[in-house]
């Protein structure tokens, strides 16, 4: 029969059950932190969600302008694009035309070469066209125009001769001068410019 003297004391029985006790509620204490942590990272899932993936679609600047919101001017001048009316029997004119948004909200439109064309009129006739040129280069380039604004494309030379099914360019029949009169309009997309009158002299 054991001796009385092995039993442990009240004090060490006392102190056991303080830690087990205690090692009891830290136990609780972190189950319950965990759950209420869960639970706050579920309803800021709600009300934060993570930031969906972009789409191409997002990356568009502005929606393609609507019929009728552009407007395309054809120009006539010199190489620095000042314009001009009347060329000396020297010097070839240079061609190029502008587009500008009168909508207003900014949107996009294609104004690139593979769509934009030119043709230089005298009475009925059609004396250059430069759906005859070499179009193997033509790119298309959407451009995005805010309200109000304008864009102008660069200079073509047109060395004032007649464009047929051979070309549009050196080789073919010379135009007349002397104060002959033209008329020049541009086309971008499905939108017609202008008639802008000029004289060769």
């Amino acid at each position: 029969m054991p001796s009385r003297n092995n039993r442990p004391s009240r004090a060490v029985l006392y102190r056991r059950r303080r830690i087990f006790f205690g090692s009891a509620a830290l136990v609780v204490i972190a189950l319950g932190w965990w759950a209420v942590s869960s639970l706050i990272g579920f309803v800021g899932g709600i009300f934060s969600p993570a930031a969906a993936p972009t789409s191409a679609a997002t990356l568009v600047a502005g929606a393609p302008c609507a019929t009728g919101t552009v407007q395309v001017i054809a120009g006539i001048g010199d190489q620095s694009q000042t314009s001009a009316t009347t060329f000396a029997k020297d010097a070839n004119p240079f061609i190029w035309f502008s587009i500008t948004n009168n909508g207003t909200v900014a949107c996009t439109f294609d104004a690139g070469s593979a769509v934009s064309f030119y043709t230089i009129t005298s009475g009925s006739e059609t004396i250059w066209d430069s759906h005859d040129c070499d179009r193997s280069q033509d790119a298309n380039a959407v451009v995005t125009l805010q309200p109000g604004e304008t864009k102008t494309s660069g200079a073509s030379t047109w060395l004032r001769v007649y464009s047929s099914s051979t070309g549009c360019s050196t080789g073919q029949k010379p135009t007349a001068g002397g104060g002959a009169s033209y008329h020049l309009q541009a086309t971008v997309g499905d939108i017609v410019s202008n008639d802008v009158q000029f004289v060769l002299n």
